[in-house]
């Protein structure tokens, strides 16, 4: 890779930028020219299509941890060693 950077830099300024503007408009085309095709090979995605989708993406729900006396022991203790790591160090 580091020979295809090298022979980048080494070509005159208004070289790159040319190379860099066909490579754009290059893409660009391309993205234009691949919704046309699609719709005009019917691959265009339908309403259930995009529900199916809607239904297979994952749902997260943010549950609270309790705090106060009903935590059980093993997150009594885990507080205790946490608060013992947060505690500075004497020297």
């Amino acid at each position: 890779m580091s020979a295809i950077w090298r022979w980048f830099n080494s070509l005159p300024k208004s070289s790159r930028f040319a190379l860099g503007g066909g490579l754009i408009a290059y893409g660009l085309v391309g993205e234009y020219l691949t919704d046309r095709a699609a719709e005009a090979f019917g691959l265009t995605p339908t309403e259930q299509d995009k529900q199916k989708l809607k239904e297979l993406i994952p749902r997260i729900s943010v549950v609270e941890k309790e705090t106060g006396t009903q935590g059980s022991s093993k997150d009594k203790d885990i507080d205790a060693q946490l608060a013992e790591l947060r505690r500075p160090r004497e020297s």
